[in-house]
């Protein structure tokens, strides 16, 4: 994964029968990812529209902001997207603490983010 790809680029699915004690530690890595690609857009809107209020943006410097925005998301949430991918299957605690840090639910791992492939 590099810093280039959006998150959306790097999302897939994750397991819909995980129950409610056991934590799923990709359908974690999914929120995660899913939540992230949300606020990176968000974020990346609004810092256009101020900028863009106060002058006229090149296409250059919206690209800009776009890759900041990207790179930004990625160094963020590498580490702990690292940590859910080699954790090992019984490793609840990895998922819990990543799920901790970023507010993400660990109920309803039934959801769009959690669905089987």
């Amino acid at each position: 994964m590099t810093p280039e790809q959006s998150n959306t680029e790097r999302q897939s699915t994750c397991r819909a029968d995980a129950t409610d004690t056991e934590v799923d530690a990709d359908c974690i890595r999914r929120r995660l990812q899913s939540q992230s690609a949300r606020i990176e857009q968000r974020e990346v809107k609004e810092a256009l529209s101020k900028l863009e209020a106060c002058g006229d943006l090149t296409d250059e410097q919206r690209r800009t902001v776009r890759l900041l925005g990207r790179i930004l998301t990625w160094r963020l949430t590498i580490a702990p997207e690292m940590a859910l991918k080699q954790s090992s299957p019984g490793d609840r605690a990895t998922a819990r603490t990543v799920a901790r840090l970023f507010n993400i639910s660990l109920e309803n791992q039934s959801d769009s983010d959690c669905k089987q492939s």
